[in-house]
């Protein structure tokens, strides 16, 4: 495999304007500080949990005009044991943030893959330093091809992205007022598979809540946020 793990970790990016390179404020939304850590953890429509991920920034230093946020990322199963365990990159430049966004590629789809040679591209999906309700996003997405005796395509766009509230959500991990945006998923590969996406991002927290509805709207699962320190 070719850094499939770590390819597919940063595959898609959010841009987020910085207010300034300072460590605790790269960006409105989330702080990049050493020793901050996170966890989210999985659910599906019955409520019933799925898994979990935890985060923690390692190491956050200026590197030619660049500030890069080492993290560790420890994922887990329902039966909360590590499935994946990977040091990835946060890296803000030019007013740009990158960071993971893989949970708009199916978990069975990356395991599948997990032993082959996979190529990704991806558009950006961005997010604007002022968010307000009624604004629309520019759309985003990724395009796979796995190598092999048998070639394989497929692609992931996010689209129709619009900021639909602002609205105090509760999760696990406290009280937030957050930014509630709306998007469309489409999953391309023999056969195309549409979803929708609502997110609740939350300044210098980021994404508290996560929901995935299938294309007759019905809730499938969602992801929430735990613990912060």
């Amino acid at each position: 495999m070719k850094n499939f793990i770590q390819i597919a970790l940063m595959a898609f990016i959010i841009l987020m304007p910085l207010k300034n390179f300072a460590q605790s404020d790269c960006n409105p939304y989330y702080l990049l500080e050493e020793g901050r850590k996170w966890t989210t953890a999985n659910y599906n429509a019955k409520d019933k949990y799925q898994g979990k991920q935890h985060y923690e920034v390692l190491e956050v230093s200026e590197e030619s005009g660049k500030l890069v946020a080492k993290m560790m990322l420890t994922s887990y199963d329902k039966k909360d044991e590590i499935v994946l365990e990977e040091e990835v990159e946060f890296v803000c430049k030019d007013g740009v943030l990158q960071m993971d966004m893989t949970k708009y590629m199916p978990q069975e789809t990356m395991e599948s893959f997990k032993e082959m040679d996979v190529e990704i591209e991806f558009d950006a999906v961005t997010i604007p330093e002022e968010l307000e309700v009624g604004q629309y996003l520019e759309d985003g997405g990724i395009d796979m091809k796995v190598n092999g005796p048998i070639p394989i395509k497929m692609s992931v766009k996010i689209q129709d992205r619009k900021v639909m509230a602002k609205e105090k959500i509760e999760v696990p991990a406290g009280s937030y007022e957050a930014f509630k945006i709306n998007s469309i998923v489409k999953f391309e590969a023999m056969m195309t598979r549409e979803t929708k996406t609502v997110d609740w991002v939350a300044e210098k927290v980021g994404v508290v809540r996560s929901e995935q509805y299938d294309k007759k709207g019905k809730l499938s699962g969602y992801t929430v946020l735990t613990e912060i320190e």
